[in-house]
């Protein structure tokens, strides 16, 4: 889909700079993508981002198009790209999932996050985790374990959420 919305806005750019009159003109559709290019360029190198080369490409220039039709006035194509490509990233950054003593909390768009207490059981066997909820609806999801990840260890921590507490 974003590689679909960055063909449709190259095409309208190209339009744009082929019926422009001024060679000026030409440098005000060019110059912010030029600019936010070489800006992403250095980011990309930064390596803090764990996405791949092909979204990590996608993403660039998703914003720089967005930033191109914002700086030449093109307010509507302008927001729509910087919203695609929002989701777009959204789309394709991993999911984590954190568990605490009381909560587990999952990184997704949006964010979610459900206690303990409405869960009736967790359990992870062959890298698929399972979350039972009381109303019986549950999630499942495919999870990449480290290589030292103890999963029986794991699943007694999760039962262990589970017991009720003796209370004197």
């Amino acid at each position: 889909m974003q590689l679909l919305l960055i063909a449709v806005n190259a095409f309208f750019l190209c339009y744009l700079i082929l019926t422009a009159t001024l060679i000026s003109n030409v440098f005000h559709l060019t110059a912010p993508f030029l600019l936010f290019t070489f800006i992403s360029i250095s980011w990309r190198q930064n390596k803090k981002v764990t996405i791949d080369t092909k979204s990590k490409l996608l993403l660039l220039l998703g914003f720089s198009f967005a930033t191109n039709w914002l700086a030449n006035f093109y307010w509507l194509p302008g927001i729509g790209m910087i919203g695609a490509s929002y989701l777009f990233v959204q789309a394709i950054s991993p999911i984590t999932i954190q568990f605490s003593p009381t909560t587990i909390k999952f990184n997704t768009f949006p964010a979610r996050t459900y206690s303990w207490e409405k869960l009736d059981q967790v359990i992870l066997r062959d890298n698929i985790l399972t979350l039972n909820f009381c109303n019986n609806r549950f999630i499942q999801q495919s999870v990449v374990l480290p290589a030292n990840f103890n999963t029986d260890q794991f699943n007694e921590f999760c039962l262990s959420r589970f017991e009720p507490t003796n209370q004197v």
